[in-house]
């Protein structure tokens, strides 16, 4: 009896093994497509690493603040807006109305997602007009520019953990323009950036770089 159960039990294991294998063969492609809706696409998370930057300024073992920052380069904002018309679906004209603003905005402006977080939340105020911080970027010809705006992101704040997932709980959020001259490419020493953005404060300063 005992040696019957143990069969059937067998029997069904192999039955469902070869049930998944026979879905995983066949619907590859559709749980792929539901895996990138959940978690993202592996072209999306690739894109935004190879243009974010990250600066931690500490004392001692005190962190000061923590600086991050994604420049919207033309290549991150093609991946973005399929990973974004991915996630809620939307057809091609959908897909383009929500883009429009996004991209609109990169053509008149050097633009950059920025995280930061400080210890002190009221600290946390780049948006804020006699704020004490300063945000600069410095093309390779060392030539300086100013915000044109700083502006809290209008992103929900699950949408920012899931398209700049660095952005935690205790970041603010902002999107940083400067002069579309700030982005040209000029002529510089050999090995000198393309531009870097630079944050200075009474915390301290970061720089990041960007080739």
């Amino acid at each position: 009896m005992r040696e019957g159960r143990v069969l059937r039990t067998g029997c069904l294991l192999a039955a469902a093994i070869a049930a998944v294998g026979f879905l995983s063969a066949g619907c590859g492609t559709r749980v792929m497509s539901i895996y990138e809706k959940v978690l993202g696409s592996k072209r999306y998370a690739r894109t935004t690493e190879a243009f974010t930057r990250t600066k931690e300024v500490h004392d001692g073992l005190d962190t000061r603040f923590i600086l991050s920052s994604t420049w919207l380069s033309p290549e991150w904002l093609r991946a973005f807006s399929e990973e974004y018309a991915n996630i809620y679906y939307l057809d091609a004209g959908r897909k383009e109305q929500m883009i429009d603003r996004w991209r609109g905005e990169s053509e008149r402006y050097e633009r950059f997602f920025v995280a930061l977080f400080t210890p002190d939340d009221r600290t946390n105020d780049l948006d804020k007009e006699g704020t004490l911080w300063t945000l600069h970027l410095v093309r390779a010809d060392e030539m300086d520019f100013e915000p044109v705006y700083v502006r809290k992101t209008p992103l929900r704040p699950e949408e920012v953990s899931r398209f700049f997932p660095y952005s935690g709980t205790w970041y603010r959020a902002y999107e940083v323009a400067f002069p579309k001259d700030a982005g040209e490419k000029v002529e510089a020493n050999a090995g000198a950036p393309r531009f870097k953005m630079v944050l200075s404060g009474v915390q301290g300063r970061a720089v990041l770089f960007w080739n």
